[in-house]
């Protein structure tokens, strides 16, 4: 037996072992400067829950979670994980590997969209709707970034406003999906929705995201001003086209 593999043996060994621990003395353990809390907390490492787990003042309810002891034998840690509260539902499977690359699969989110509107560019910005991910495969690291993508994202019932009243839009589908040449193609897909949105962007990590849109110009009054930036184009529309820098 190589070096190699008794060092990954007794790495899978020492993990089985914490995981058999109360998942409540665990956390006890956990240093008190983390920007996490946890409360509730029951059963083991291996397969416990917890009624809630706040992590940067952002609050997760009733999660549960187990660690499947076969992904040891791969050299990762997996499992599935379950949580619910008002504004977040996850569930799905999870792998993390000791190269620090995290995989989903089958994991599927639903998210209030008034959450992301922090993340927005445009300040004052206010989104409505109901955001949801169907991610089917898809891997993270720091070092390679996103790989393996499979997904498919829904943004339903969709309102968005700026420093204004707010617009119903409608609902939009997009779907996401890793290329030959590592880059990832995410794109618009047919939805009913006021702009009539179709296009593309493509992320080529960790370098840029480029967009390629365009809207109808047969929109409501309301969104007139919003589009007229926009670069005319043929049959009544409006194109977005432009190469971001990912990282700043």
């Amino acid at each position: 037996m190589s070096k190699k593999s008794i060092v990954l043996y007794f790495i899978a060994f020492v993990v089985f072992l914490l995981m058999t621990l109360p998942a409540r003395t665990f956390f006890n353990l956990l240093p008190d400067n983390l920007p996490l809390s946890v409360s509730g907390i029951a059963g083991s490492l291996w397969s416990g829950r917890a009624a809630a787990i706040t992590v940067e003042r952002q609050t997760i309810s009733d999660v549960e979670w187990t660690f499947n002891p076969l992904w040891l034998l791969t050299g990762k840690l997996g499992g599935s994980v379950k949580a619910e509260s008002s504004d977040l539902t996850v569930e799905g499977g999870w792998r993390l590997g000791f190269d620090e690359t995290f995989y989903a699969s089958d994991l599927n989110i639903k998210l209030d969209a008034a959450k992301l509107a922090h993340f927005m560019p445009i300040r004052g910005m206010e989104l409505g709707g109901d955001i949801r991910a169907d991610i089917a495969s898809a891997s993270f690291s720091n070092e390679h970034g996103p790989q393996d993508v499979n997904a498919t994202l829904y943004w339903l019932k969709s309102t968005a406003s700026i420093a204004g009243p707010e617009v119903k839009l409608g609902n939009f589908t997009l779907a996401a999906n890793s290329q030959e040449d590592k880059s990832i193609l995410v794109e618009l897909k047919p939805s009913k929705n006021l702009l009539d949105a179709q296009g593309n962007a493509t992320i080529r990590w960790p370098e840029t995201i480029d967009l390629d849109l365009s809207v109808t110009e047969e929109v409501p009054e309301s969104l007139q001003s919003t589009i007229a930036f926009l670069k005319k184009a043929p049959n009544n529309r409006r194109e977005f086209k432009t190469s971001l820098p990912l990282r700043r």
